[in-house]
């Protein structure tokens, strides 16, 4: 089971390296959101806020990595994807994954809504330095009780938007299908494989969830590799659903 998950993960740094440039210049648009947030929340004492922010790109991302899919269908044409195909994917981009985006925009206020409530809770929003939390027991302690809440709300959220989008948004551009037939086949997919799409969920989410979070610059090559992943990921679970 491991070596499809690596197999998938070879062939999406395989067409990572068709088109390295415009890969991460995509991708450097987030990472460009990411630094002024981190910076940000960071120098006003939030940084836990920032740990927020980081869980909900995990309920986003599968719908802003759509531009991929696009250009992976262009490689896989043989062709060479330039600026002009990313510009493209935004105008050809069908309504159902624009409905699939609005839904995992809800359910990021919802995560923003409640994860911030329970920050105000524990925090009251006082501006906090990390040097605070390692300084005060009862910061600390109050600090794992939020962190633990906001980990069990987050995986939860995740979970539900990874079995809606992991294989509906490259179904519905490939196939034109509505909103009902491309979230069907996802779910079907996850539920009928449930132990390799559980492993590949921990992995798009966890390597997902700690680059933003621990090394956000890497985020410029670990978004299209795991995009391209996922796509590798769609066409072998298509295959296999077509010959079942």
């Amino acid at each position: 089971m491991f070596s499809v998950v690596w197999e998938w993960l070879c062939r999406g740094w395989q067409d990572f390296r068709r088109a390295p440039v415009l890969n991460m210049a995509y991708a450097a648009v987030f990472l460009a959101i990411g630094l002024i947030a981190v910076l940000g929340l960071i120098t006003e004492g939030f940084s836990l806020v920032y740990f927020i922010l980081a869980g909900g790109f995990l309920l986003v991302v599968p719908s802003l990595v759509t531009v991929y899919y696009h250009l992976a269908g262009i490689i896989h044409a043989g062709q060479h994807p330039n600026f002009a195909d990313i510009k493209e994917a935004f105008h050809q981009c069908p309504a159902a994954v624009l409905v699939i985006g609005l839904v995992s925009l809800v359910l990021y206020l919802i995560w923003i809504t409640d994860a911030l409530i329970i920050y105000s809770v524990y925090f009251d929003f006082v501006p906090i330095s990390l040097a605070d939390f390692n300084a005060d027991p009862v910061l600390k302690a109050d600090a794992t009780a939020f962190l633990i809440f906001a980990c069990i709300l987050g995986a939860v959220l995740s979970f539900i938007i990874f079995c809606i989008t992991v294989l509906s948004i490259p179904f519905a551009l490939e196939k034109k299908s509505g909103l009902v037939d491309a979230v069907t086949f996802s779910v079907k997919v996850v539920s009928r494989n449930p132990r390799i799409m559980f492993m590949w969920a921990i992995l798009l989410g966890g390597l997902t969830f700690f680059t933003v979070l621990l090394a956000l610059p890497l985020l410029l090559v670990v978004l299209p590799v795991l995009a391209y992943a996922n796509y590798a990921t769609y066409n072998d679970m298509l295959r296999l659903m077509e010959s079942g």
